[in-house]
């Protein structure tokens, strides 16, 4: 398995990222969901703190997988048309997006609500910003948006692999796989 990427396959580094950071979301959706239904209780600080760190986790992956992503070439869509291609890039730049602007909208509704992130139980994150309830408003907003929205974007991106693998038969999926 080549460490780089190439023009038909996804090098072994961006394999691993892409599926460590697609697990890990797959884990911090529910668990922020969860969590917030919870009553006010040491289980539900407990949950979130895991959420946070979890969340912190994704954006050190994200921000990695961006850096790989830009040191290297991107495999091409085998017979893709100009829309397909653009479709697939506009799903991708909103997947980074989201995977950035996620953990940031936390961090920043973290420190704006005064409730410090405790890394792993190993260090406490700088806060972003002092106490403030109308910031700590909007970074909950955007959050509570964006995961909505990559809701929508997963399921669009996992149903183009699924048709790309089983309608077209193309192989896209194999590619990113191990």
């Amino acid at each position: 398995m080549n460490m780089r990427n190439t023009e038909q396959q996804w090098g072994w580094p961006s394999k691993f990222l892409h599926w460590l950071t697609a697990a890990l979301i797959l884990v911090q959706i529910p668990l922020g969901f969860y969590a917030d239904d919870l009553a006010n209780s040491p289980l539900k600080l407990e949950l979130f703190g895991w959420h946070k760190s979890l969340g912190i986790l994704v954006l050190m992956l994200a921000i990695m997988r961006l850096l790989w992503r830009m040191a290297g070439s991107i495999p091409t869509l085998p017979d893709a048309s100009f829309i397909q291609r653009r479709l697939a890039n506009l799903g991708h730049s909103l997947l980074y997006g989201l995977m950035l602007v996620l953990p940031l909208s936390g961090w920043l509704m973290s420190s704006a609500a005064n409730r410090p992130i405790n890394w792993f139980w190993i260090m406490e994150l700088p806060a972003l910003t002092g106490p403030n309830k109308a910031l700590k408003e909007i970074a909950e907003e955007v959050h509570e948006i964006s995961v909505i929205l990559l809701l929508v974007v997963l399921a669009v991106h996992i149903g183009a692999a699924l048709w790309h693998q089983f309608k077209r038969r193309d192989s896209i999926l194999r590619r990113m796989w191990f």
